[in-house]
């Protein structure tokens, strides 16, 4: 399970983030708090995330804090 990606932010939206890590980007959907709080593109950043695996899909939820993301996973 991903518990937290920490890299470089390649771009970023009011839903989503592109975390860089060592060449691979991953992408991370976010919620607006969190997106106030990230850095500009180009810039060091860690998310903290909650890893969610369906049939068909792996999704990862990036949260600022780990109290965001606990209040998420209840």
């Amino acid at each position: 399970m991903i518990a937290s990606l920490s890299g470089i932010l390649s771009s970023k939206s009011p839903q989503d983030a592109i975390i860089s890590v060592q060449g691979v980007g991953y992408q991370v959907f976010i919620a607006l708090s969190t997106y106030f709080t990230l850095p500009n593109s180009n810039e060091p950043v860690q998310v903290f995330v909650s890893t969610h695996w369906r049939n068909d899909t792996i999704q990862l939820f990036g949260f600022a804090t780990t109290e965001e993301k606990q209040a998420f996973t209840l």
